[in-house]
């Protein structure tokens, strides 16, 4: 079952070396207020550039749950 694609901006507020990392929105898109990105869920991730403070924008699957998955992700 596929969940509804938005577009967001945010910064990202943690990168784990492993391709893990956390952006907060700017705005809120559903009930998300963050998502998560990976190297596993994300289509595209430009990691070497990531790091805490970095403002990005992109497009996230949207859920009733606490975080939404980061599909496509880029620097701004």
């Amino acid at each position: 079952m596929s969940q509804e694609q938005k577009p967001f901006s945010g910064t990202v507020v943690r990168v784990e070396p492993d391709g893990f990392g956390i952006v907060e929105f700017d705005n809120a898109i559903g009930a998300n207020t963050h998502g998560v990105f990976s190297t596993a869920i994300s289509t595209t991730l430009p990691f070497p550039a990531m790091k805490p403070g970095v403002h990005v924008s992109g497009t996230a699957e949207v859920s009733n749950r606490d975080l939404a998955a980061v599909k496509t992700i880029k620097l701004d």
